[in-house]
């Protein structure tokens, strides 16, 4: 054992290096077999048509080009961008590496990433969470999040978000350890991506400044305004194109379909008036829980962000999958709970409870063999209601108990 710490620094990078390689290796196979729905390859194409010969990205050329290639690879095209490349252009700069390899391989390295992403994604929830676990149930947990339903078919489809919401919580542990640069950095690079990401952003900003991290603020907007003034630079007049681009994809607001608007679907004689009112009065509490923010001390401060973060998976604005990630923090601060009241048996009652949501979305899957990109109102709902009720039900705990386990 003492020779392994001793040459750590040598075996550590060949292990990660030889896993990378047998990931990309095993996602070369399962990108021939799963000829599903492929987020990537409209990026890909954007990126390499950019680079070749100058083309926008969101030209009809660039979407005629897309086309083709999912006709000659057998895959099909996202239902809201129907193949269409709809990011804000900046995002091209980082498909350009991709876009010189073989889309094969380029797809099999993002795939990698995505597995990564949402594997490190669980790992850092446990930490925002604050759940003491030991090493092994740490890898436990987030091999099961990462190989559970609907996660495994992100990967599978070459998911673009689940990287970006990696990033939304590195810089809420950032924020959390007092690193203001890092945090206004990593919130900067996703909030377009993710705009609803701009609510955690201004919580984070607002408790960082309270604790004299004022450089978040500045480093965040300088950060979108080089992005913006680079783009325009270097693509005069992709505002526009990129609006119509967006109107040709979603011509409607069909792709409206958060997750609260699926729970109003219940009662369909007042789906509307009663989505609205979710909305609403979510939002409105998540902002009553923010008041006294600047003046919270770190624990108060850890719950009301895995709140936010919660929230944040019900307000997703097209009902993606990706991001039930944001509520496992939430989650998982019901396990420091059942430990502190019942030792192992805590314990026991947690990996129960995990196990049974697993492998009830599980159970969804095989039911309908979904393989498209809306998911059942279980599976986007579950999720989110159980880290709400477990956030509820340790709020005291958590915020104001004389002796939390994490503390002890």
């Amino acid at each position: 054992m003492l020779l392994l710490k001793k040459t750590a620094q040598y075996w550590v990078p060949l292990l990660v290096v030889a896993l990378a390689a047998g990931l990309i290796l095993l996602n070369l196979q399962l990108s021939e077999q799963f000829l599903y729905q492929d987020e990537l390859l409209p990026r890909w194409s954007a990126a390499r048509g950019w680079m070749r010969d100058g083309t926008s990205p969101y030209s009809e050329q660039a979407y005629q080009e897309a086309q083709a290639l999912y006709d000659q690879l057998g895959y099909t095209a996202p239902a809201f961008s129907q193949g269409r490349f709809i990011d804000l252009v900046w995002y091209v700069f980082l498909y350009i590496p991709f876009s010189f390899l073989p889309y094969p391989i380029a797809r099999a390295i993002w795939m990698t990433l995505t597995t990564a992403a949402i594997f490190f994604s669980a790992w850092f929830g446990i930490d925002l969470a604050g759940a003491r676990m030991r090493s092994l149930e740490r890898v436990l947990l987030a091999l099961l999040i990462t190989c559970s339903y609907p996660f495994f078919k992100l990967i599978l489809s070459a998911s673009i978000l689940p990287l970006f919401i990696f990033v939304l919580l590195a810089a809420c542990r950032s924020a959390l350890a007092g690193k203001g640069t890092s945090a206004g950095v990593l919130l900067f690079l996703c909030v377009g991506m993710l705009p609803v990401s701009l609510l955690p952003a201004v919580f984070l900003i607002i408790w960082l400044n309270a604790r004299k991290q004022t450089d978040a603020l500045p480093v965040f907007l300088v950060g979108l305004v080089f992005l913006a003034l680079t783009s325009l630079i270097l693509f005069p007049g992709w505002i526009p194109q990129w609006f119509t681009s967006l109107i040709a994809a979603q011509p409607r607001f069909d792709w409206l379909d958060t997750p609260l608007m699926r729970l109003a679907a219940f009662f369909p004689g007042a789906v509307v008036p009663l989505a609205a009112a979710l909305h609403v009065l979510l939002l409105f509490a998540m902002l009553v829980e923010w008041y006294g923010l600047a003046e919270n001390d770190e624990r108060r401060f850890r719950w009301k962000l895995m709140l936010t973060l919660t929230l944040l998976s019900l307000f997703n604005p097209a009902g993606s999958p990706a991001f039930l990630i944001l509520a496992w923090p939430g989650f998982l601060i019901f396990y420091d709970f059942l430990q502190e009241k019942w030792k192992i048996s805590g314990k026991i009652i947690f990996w129960t409870i995990l196990l049974l949501l697993l492998y009830s979305n599980w159970q969804v899957f095989l039911r309908t063999q979904n393989w498209s990109s809306k998911e059942a109102t279980w599976v986007i709902t579950a999720l989110p209601i159980a880290a709400l009720v477990c956030l509820g039900w340790t709020r005291w705990w958590a915020m104001s108990s004389p002796k939390p386990l994490r503390d002890a």
